[in-house]
Order: structure tokens, then C-alpha cells, then sequence
């Protein structure tokens, strides 16, 4: 029975059960619901590691971003490019080792080609690349996630051999490596290339429960996985409540203005999924924040989110957590 249904950026949430993917806990010690976030530092931002200014703005923006969520006992994650990874060293601004010592989360996000052919070897060097550059940052024993890294090439081959622990934001785009008995209905190779490609994967509700895989033939959980597939996914926080009102489940909300009233749809809807959602398992509820949504002019709408978020935090709803905290977690129940 379906309890719970909403829209987010063109595609429909429909809160029900998921299925098995962690060891289930005792009755009375229901598993968490990790509330994340993620900012990509994006790969195409060039000008972040040659162009001082460039780099400065963007560097204010997640300290920014990080001194308003720390208020409110708030978690957020940056996952970097390479040009800003480059920049840190260029310009002698190591924000991403700030970041973790201030006590947010970072990853990597290669941001891989989604080309119709692209060689696994190929695919390894571009995320392997990105995975060093953060390792110099903030040292080689860290808990690596990356994102951006669906494609024609085998993306889960690629992953592990470059050093990712976890993948997170999972979207239409990892689909294009899986035979289309493994796809949702509609989801061929031109349909993902034109319109599906940036959408939430796994379609359904078991994006919101972590769990292992061991290829990127399907999303279908791997006993002897040792990838996490980490998903989550919801959309930027400027587009909930357009998605929400968005019953033709089209909406693309790339340039929605972040109002107080996705703040209230945000509450409406974790919180109905926390209800719906299935105890058993660790899950996981993620909020997309690019990078220049963390300045001065969305000041009053942000500390709504993080004041709404850190009372659903108080009673019991739900938890702050980075994305390699999830990770952590979920080794922690193998």
C-alpha cells in the first residue's frame, strides 16, 4: 500500500516498502534515517584552479555554507572537481582539509563523460585523477565517495579500481551500463541521453536505502558487494516545492528560487517518509546544495531549513550525517 507520494525534480517518490539490504536490528532499536547533503565543487569549473578570484568565491561559499550549518548542529558534504582540488594547492588554501576538520564531510566528484563509448581504462585514469588530488589534500586513510561517475563505461569497475568506497548521487545517466530488463520502462539509451539522465536512480524506493553491489549491471543488492551504492537522492532544496506541485512530473528546476516554502515541503516530506519508511534498514534522505545557494541573500531561507532540520533532529526523526558517515554505518551492520 502506497503511504506516501510526492514529485521531485520530474520524477515521482512513492514511499513504500524496500527491499532487504542490511542486517535488520532489534525490534525496539529502529535503524536511522540519515539526513545528507551535497555540494558539488564542479569539474568544469576551470577557472578554480587557475584564477585566484574564481577560486576565493567559491572557497567563501562553503565556508559560508559550513558556518550556518554548524549553528545548528548540521552535517554538510562537499565533493570537489579536480580544478578546485588544484586550487587549494595553488593558491595555498587547503579548504577541503578545513572542511573535515570543522567536521563536514568531502568526496570526489569526477563528473565522468557519459559518452557511448568510454573505455574502462579510460574511465579510471579521469576518476582516479580527482581521487588523488583530494587524498594530497586531506591525506590518503580517508573515506573516499565519489559521484557524477554513471556512463557507458563500466562505472563500477572504474570506481573501485580508482579508489572509491561509496557512490552516491546515483542518477539516470548509471542506468545507460544495464541491459534494459534491468532499466525502468522508457529508460533506452536516447531516452536517458535527452531526458532521464540527471534524474534520481535507482528509480523507486530503494534509493533510500543504502546497499551493496559488486557491478554496474543492475541495482540489484550483491551479498559479496564492496561498493556502497549510496544514494538518497531528492533534489536541490530550491526545488522542492515546485516538484511538489508538479503533477504533469515534469518539473526541471535548474533556475527555482529558494523560498521559505521548499523548507516546508522539505519538512512535509521527510518526515512522511520517516513515517512510511521501513525501520529495519539504516536510510538515508539526501538534499542537493550548490555551492552558490550558501551566501548572504538566501541567509533568512537557509537558517529555516537548518532550524526545521535540527528539530526533526531533537525529536528523534531523523540524524545529521556525512556521506562517508553513512558509509560507516553500514559497515558497521555487515
Amino acid at each position: 500500500m502506497v503511504l506516501a507520494a510526492s514529485v521531485f525534480a520530474g520524477y515521482r517518490l512513492f514511499y513504500v516498502g524496500s527491499p532487504t539490504n542490511t542486517k535488520p536490528v532489534q525490534k525496539d532499536e529502529p535503524a536511522i534515517l540519515y539526513l545528507t547533503t551535497m555540494t558539488h565543487l564542479e569539474d568544469n569549473w576551470a577557472g578554480a584552479g587557475k584564477d585566484e578570484d574564481y577560486f576565493n568565491r567559491v572557497a567563501a561559499e562553503v565556508r559560508y555554507g559550513m558556518d550556518l550549518a554548524s549553528e545548528y548542529d548540521a552535517t554538510l558534504t562537499f565533493e570537489t572537481g579536480l580544478p578546485f582540488a588544484q586550487g587549494c594547492t595553488n593558491f595555498d588554501d587547503n579548504v577541503m582539509a578545513e572542511v573535515l576538520e570543522r567536521g563536514h564531510g568531502i568526496g570526489v566528484h569526477p563528473d565522468l563523460p557519459p559518452q557511448k563509448e568510454l573505455p574502462i581504462s579510460v574511465a579510471t585514469t579521469h576518476i582516479k585523477e580527482r581521487v588523488d588530488a583530494l587524498k594530497e589534500l586531506v591525506g590518503s586513510d580517508e573515506i573516499i565517495g565519489c559521484s557524477g561517475v554513471g556512463g557507458m563505461s563500466d562505472w563500477y569497475t572504474a570506481s573501485k579500481a580508482a579508489g572509491c568506497n561509496f557512490l552516491d548521487g546515483i542518477v539516470g545517466f548509471n542506468y545507460l551500463t544495464m541491459p534494459m530488463s534491468a532499466r525502468p520502462e522508457g529508460y533506452t539509451d536516447e531516452a536517458i541521453f535527452n531526458a532521464f539522465f540527471h534524474r534520481a536512480a535507482p528509480v523507486g524506493d530503494e534509493r533510500f536505502y543504502p546497499f551493496w553491489i559488486n557491478s554496474s549491471k543492475d541495482f540489484i543488492p550483491d551479498e559479496d558487494g564492496n561498493i556502497l551504492l549510496s544514494s538518497g537522492e531528492t533534489s536541490s532544496l530550491a526545488g522542492y516545492a515546485e516538484a511538489a506541485n508538479d503533477t504533469k512530473n515534469s518539473s526541471n528546476c535548474g533556475d527555482c528560487p529558494l523560498t521559505v516554502e521548499d523548507v516546508e515541503t522539505f519538512v512535509t516530506e521527510i518526515t512522511a517518509f520517516a513515517e512510511s519508511r521501513d525501520v529495519t534498514k539504516i536510510s538515508k534522505f539526501n538534499i542537493y546544495f550548490p555551492a552558490n545557494m550558501f551566501v548572504s541573500e538566501n541567509e533568512e531561507v537557509l537558517r529555516a531549513f537548518f532550524k526545521a532540520a535540527q528539530k526533526l533532529q531533537e525529536k528523534g526523526i531523523l540524524e545529521w550525517a556525512s556521506q562517508a558517515e553513512v558509509y560507516e554505518a553500514m559497515e558497521a551492520v555487515r
